[in-house]
């Protein structure tokens, strides 16, 4: 298949205390991500998702809050967000498939990359955007914006939690 399970991203959480993590799940025709939290030790706390190839974890980001990690698939600039506090309060709550919050910025018509993932406040991202079209620069594999992209602040749209797909 030619796929792994490679760990993607690690990515602590402001305090520290939870660790977002992406990882390739093998598959014939994929790979597949899984988006979980962990412990710093790696224990798992709580998967978040799955989904396919489509929207691999080109980078992820904590609010500074710790309620919110945002997972942006960069080659589609595409954001999905989740909603963490409600994520824990709700473990019960089967989210493998889940459907979070998911702000695309490019289109069908207008396709884009983006990358630089950060948040600028608990309910603000910022991302730079570029045109598909543009020359990829390459750092450690992904193609990336850099400074030919613009920057792009969005507002996270509310609620993040928006059900069972």
């Amino acid at each position: 298949m030619g796929y792994t399970d490679r760990v993607v991203w690690r990515l602590a959480s402001p305090d520290g205390r939870l660790v977002a993590v992406c990882q390739e799940v093998p598959v014939f025709d994929g790979p597949n991500y899984s988006v979980r939290l962990e412990r710093p030790d790696g224990t798992l706390v709580r998967g978040l998702y799955e989904i396919g190839d489509g929207d691999p974890c080109s980078e992820v980001a904590w609010s500074p809050d710790g309620r919110t990690v945002a997972v942006l698939s960069g080659h589609v600039a595409r954001m999905r967000f989740v909603d963490v506090a409600w994520a824990l309060a709700h473990r019960d709550t089967a989210t493998a498939h889940w459907s979070w919050r998911v702000v695309d910025v490019g289109s069908a018509v207008m396709p884009m990359k983006a990358d630089g993932l950060r948040f600028v406040d608990p309910n603000v991202i910022e991302l730079r955007v570029c045109a598909e079209s543009r020359p990829p620069r390459l750092a450690n594999g992904r193609q990336m914006c850099g400074e030919a992209g613009s920057v792009k602040r969005i507002e996270i749209p509310q609620p993040i939690v928006t059900g069972h797909r």
